[in-house]
């Protein structure tokens, strides 16, 4: 459930929250993704490089942004969740949800996070960018300028992209002009000071995330059966993903129940 507040209001810095553009205002979100650090497989090493800069934040002062790119389903927005989770009892501080279509009012949020003195995360989920929107170059400004004005706010952001691009195609260009167009691709991506890589899964990572979803679900089938139907899921789908894992196992606990 999400509690509304009025932007002439002080406004509530605790917890989880998210933008409403509607009000100017945040949103309370007190139902939460629960999912524990120790529930996401094959991702230990960006575990601890994301464990470790969010404790020298909490503790210590600014910490780098994060960038999580790579393979749909494959852990990325689960790790912020439930890094949040993981510090959530014992830290003061906010995360705060930022949707694609709210950059725009990124500079607003900035400045009423500036009054605040509790350490926040801004969580931007799945974000990507064509080289010449307004929002890449509003996303760009915003987050060169807020770590400088106010280092107790850092990002973390999944993209499918490395670069948070979604593609550079660049044909018939001077050499010159080609060069300079790639740098300011990238300058976006070097803002971040922690690259994490996330990447599919093979067949036998996938099958061991399938039987751990399937212990989670209580779901009661033969074991053979359950290997031969997620092989043609993932070939369905296209990917071995963790995502793709759980969305296979609903489905099984649906046509058994």
């Amino acid at each position: 459930m999400k509690k509304k507040y009025n932007s002439k209001k002080e406004i509530p810095f605790e917890g989880l929250l998210e933008w409403d553009e509607e009000t100017s205002s945040f949103l309370k979100i007190d139902s939460i993704n629960s999912i524990e650090l120790k529930n996401l497989y094959f991702i230990d090493n960006q575990k601890k490089i994301l464990l470790d800069n969010t404790k020298y934040f909490l503790e210590e002062g600014a910490a780098n942004n994060a960038l999580m790119w790579g393979s749909r389903g494959t852990g990325k927005s689960s790790l912020v969740s439930a890094t949040y989770n993981f510090f959530k009892d014992n830290y003061d501080f906010l995360m705060i949800e930022i949707k694609f279509f709210q950059i725009k009012y990124l500079p607003k949020i900035i400045r009423k996070l500036e009054k605040n003195k509790k350490k926040t995360i801004i969580y931007c989920d799945d974000f990507s960018f064509e080289n010449t929107s307004e929002n890449f170059i509003v996303f760009k400004n915003t987050l060169e300028g807020s770590l400088r004005r106010n280092p107790n706010i850092i990002f973390y952001v999944t993209s499918n992209y490395r670069h948070l691009v979604r593609e550079i195609e660049i044909n018939n260009i001077q050499e010159t002009r080609n060069k300079d167009i790639n740098e300011n691709l990238i300058s976006l991506s070097d803002r971040f000071g922690i690259w994490l890589g996330f990447h599919n899964f093979d067949q036998k990572k996938f099958l061991k995330l399938v039987f751990y979803y399937v212990n989670v679900f209580k779901l009661d089938l033969e074991k053979k059966a359950i290997e031969n139907k997620a092989i043609e899921w993932a070939l369905l789908r296209g990917s071995f993903s963790g995502r793709e894992a759980l969305n296979l196992v609903k489905f099984l606990k649906s046509e058994t129940a």
